[in-house]
C-alpha cells in the first residue's frame, strides 16, 4: 500500500513539479500514454493516488473502477466536462495552433493563466500527444450521480482559478457522498509546497514535508 501516485494535467510535464515528480509516479496523460493506458496503470492501486485538472477528471470519469483500489485520493481543480467552464471554439483554437505551428506559443501561454512557474519547454516533438489532450476534453465528461460513495476522497481548489472555477469542484464534492472539499488560496496550477504538505498529511511520510 505504499504506491503514490501524481496523475498531471494537460501540458503538466515533471519540470513543473520537480519535487513532487522525484518523490512519486509521476504521470503525465497523453505525453505517457492514452486514456485506457493511464487507467490501466492506476488499477493497481495503492496508497494515494493524487490528480490535477486533466488528470483529475480522467480519474473521476473512471471513478468506480479507481476509486477502490486507493486508500486515499486526492483531486485538485477536477470538473466533469471541461467546456462547461472554458469555451469549445478556445479549446479547438489550442488545438489548431499546435498542429499548425508547435505546441510553445500555446503551451507557454496556458502556463502564465495557471500561474504556473517559468520553467524552459523542452517539448517540441509532443504535438500530435498535446492535441490528443485537448480533444479529449472536448468530448469526454465525468456523469455522478447524486450520493455515490466519495468517503476516501479530498477535492481540493484554488479560489483563484481562471481555468476551471472552483464551482466545478462544489458540484463535484456535493455528488460524492463524504468526500472533503477545500477551497484555497491559489490559482490553476497547485504549488509543490501545497502538494507536498497534502501528501504529507495523507501519508505522514517525512519525505514529503514541504520544508525539507
Amino acid at each position: 500500500m505504499s504506491r503514490i501516485v501524481f496523475v498531471s494535467g494537460w501540458a503538466g510535464y515533471p519540470e513543473l513539479f520537480p519535487q513532487v515528480s522525484a518523490l512519486t509516479e509521476f504521470v503525465t496523460p497523453f505525453h505517457d500514454g492514452s486514456e485506457t493506458e493511464v487507467v490501466e496503470r492506476l488499477r493497481q492501486g495503492g496508497e494515494v493516488l493524487m490528480a490535477w485538472s486533466t488528470g483529475a477528471h480522467l480519474v473521476l470519469k473512471h471513478r468506480q473502477d479507481l476509486f477502490p483500489r486507493w486508500r486515499r485520493v486526492v483531486l485538485l481543480s477536477p470538473f466533469m466536462n471541461f467546456c462547461v467552464h472554458v469555451p469549445r471554439n478556445t479549446v479547438e483554437q489550442m488545438r489548431d495552433t499546435i498542429m499548425n505551428e508547435g505546441p510553445k506559443r500555446t503551451v507557454r501561454a496556458f502556463w502564465r493563466n495557471c500561474t504556473a512557474p517559468k520553467v524552459t519547454f523542452d517539448h517540441d516533438d509532443d504535438s500530435r500527444a498535446l492535441a490528443d489532450g485537448l480533444d479529449y476534453l472536448l468530448d469526454s465528461s465525468a456523469l455522478i450521480e447524486p450520493g455515490e460513495s466519495g468517503a476516501n476522497v479530498r477535492i481540493v481548489h484554488g479560489v483563484d482559478d481562471v481555468i476551471v472555477p472552483p464551482s466545478a469542484a462544489s458540484d463535484v464534492s456535493s455528488l460524492l457522498s463524504g468526500s472533503w472539499l477545500s477551497l484555497m488560496a491559489y490559482g490553476h496550477y497547485p504549488s509543490e509546497d501545497l502538494l507536498l504538505g497534502i501528501l504529507y498529511e495523507e501519508t505522514g511520510r517525512n519525505a514529503f514535508q514541504p520544508s525539507r
